[in-house]
């Protein structure tokens, strides 16, 4: 017995040329920004990819993640394709879902980053800073005060 469905080709063409024209940033955006004005993604920015004259070594933590999840991310957008084909999921809702794990993830690599250590001078800053407010002082490159982790955020936009 054959078995014919009416509107596939039709259903795929829609649903293809929706989810080729989305796309998602992850990142830093321009309303992220620390308590003196500086973006966040600018920081980000200088860590990811070092500041040599300002003695900052790179950090690098969104290519890293990119680089090992993609695979993963990959998956999850043919998942969403073919539910989206079968009626089962809204392209919009897909890229959403995978939008917001994929800043979890840029934010679990920040978080466990531990190389290159911190200079001496930055431990002590840092140390300074904290026995000021009673703080616990963290040893962990990207992690002073949490800003950065916080703000890793993602949008899902129309291509260009």
């Amino acid at each position: 017995m054959k078995v014919m469905r009416k509107g596939g080709t039709e259903k795929l063409r829609a649903t293809l040329k929706e989810v080729s024209s989305k796309q998602i940033r992850v990142g830093f955006f321009p309303e992220a920004k620390y308590p003196d004005g500086t973006p966040v993604a600018y920081v980000a920015a200088i860590q990811e990819f070092g500041y040599p004259q300002g003695n900052i070594p790179a950090r690098p933590f969104l290519r890293p993640t990119q680089e090992s999840k993609k695979s993963d991310w990959g998956r999850q957008i043919a998942g969403a394709v073919r539910g989206a084909i079968d009626g089962k999921v809204e392209v919009a809702a897909a890229f959403d879902a995978l939008g917001s794990a994929s800043a979890g993830d840029v934010s679990r690599t920040i978080s466990r980053l531990m190389a290159p250590a911190l200079a001496p001078a930055t431990g002590k800053a840092r140390q300074s800073r904290a026995s000021k407010k009673a703080k616990v002082v963290s040893i962990k490159p990207l992690v002073d005060t949490g800003q950065m982790i916080q703000a890793v955020t993602y949008i899902v936009e129309d291509k260009s």
